[in-house]
């Protein structure tokens, strides 16, 4: 469970998912590099969708108090071995990095409600259904959109862990079917190697009504207005709003000043660009 980025020599207090680490001997100010579709979906995790089969109580967690997960939820989740599993092989479902909504978060109990949600569910296979990846969320990332293009991921990956400088805004899509709006306070809404901060609650967000997959294109519908992002308003049928979401297929890898090798997918979302950066599933990205 690895970024597809790299550094050399730094750690920092309070990551909880290590990143890909390879040495770059002559980085140096360096051009974007294109790489192809085909290696990005190589290298990148396949992440997993469950289903509660009933309401389920976790068997470790960071909830405020003991409360059940509801039926029918839709979770990100890692298999794994765990001690902290009642399963008598110490079976067990962590949550990955795909995050549950604000609102379903602060309804369960979660304190503060936009930090991580940490959720361990000892794994009873009659509990859970493995589901197909929903169709809104994006394949292979965390699922955090950062607003720009080149410029900007260069300019945040070439910062420093003490002030990075991160994108102004993003968009992150949610395991339950959110689509959440954050625009940057006074701390970063991620570091260098784009770990996300969670250091605020969504300054907006929709619920997602429904999704369309054609192509490269992914068509979101919802029924209020997202401030910030440029929606086609509907006048007939179900659904108010449709985002256009375009995986322009121009993935790149980039490295940084300090010799961090960074991999991103560029999207135009209502027409405005955004890149995301995926998570490997093993190797060094390069």
């Amino acid at each position: 469970m690895r970024r597809l980025s790299s550094f050399i020599g730094l750690f920092v207090m309070g990551l909880s998912i290590m990143t890909v680490t390879t040495l770059n001997k002559s980085a140096s100010a360096n051009s974007p590099k294109r790489v192809s579709s085909s290696y990005m979906e190589k290298l990148s995790k396949k992440m997993q969708y469950y289903r509660l089969n009933q309401n389920i109580r976790p068997a470790s967690s960071n909830l405020s108090k003991k409360t059940a997960v509801p039926k029918g939820t839709i979770l990100n989740l890692d298999y794994t071995i765990d001690s902290g599993s009642h399963q008598k092989e110490g079976k067990a479902l962590i949550s990955d990095l795909v995050e549950m909504s604000y609102v379903f978060k602060k309804k369960l109990g979660f304190k503060p409600a936009y930090r991580s949600a940490y959720l361990l569910f000892s794994y009873y296979p009659h509990l859970f259904t493995r589901v197909k990846r929903p169709a809104y969320v994006l394949p292979y990332s965390d699922n955090v959109l950062y607003f720009g293009g080149l410029s900007a991921l260069k300019r945040e990956a070439d910062s420093n862990f003490a002030h990075p400088k991160s994108t102004s805004k993003a968009l992150r899509i949610t395991s339950d079917g959110y689509l959440e709006l954050y625009v940057r306070g006074r701390k970063p809404l991620s570091d260098p190697i784009f770990n996300w901060q969670y250091a605020q609650k969504p300054s907006a967000y929709v619920k997602i009504a429904h999704a369309i997959n054609k192509g490269s294109k992914k068509y979101l519908y919802y029924q209020k207005e997202l401030p910030e992002v440029r929606a086609t308003r509907l006048y007939h049928g179900k659904y108010r709003y449709r985002l256009r979401i375009n995986n322009l297929h121009t993935p790149y890898r980039y490295t940084s000043n300090q010799g961090a090798n960074t991999y991103a997918s560029f999207y135009s979302v209502g027409g405005s660009r955004y890149f995301t950066v995926p998570w490997g599933d093993g190797g060094d990205g390069d």
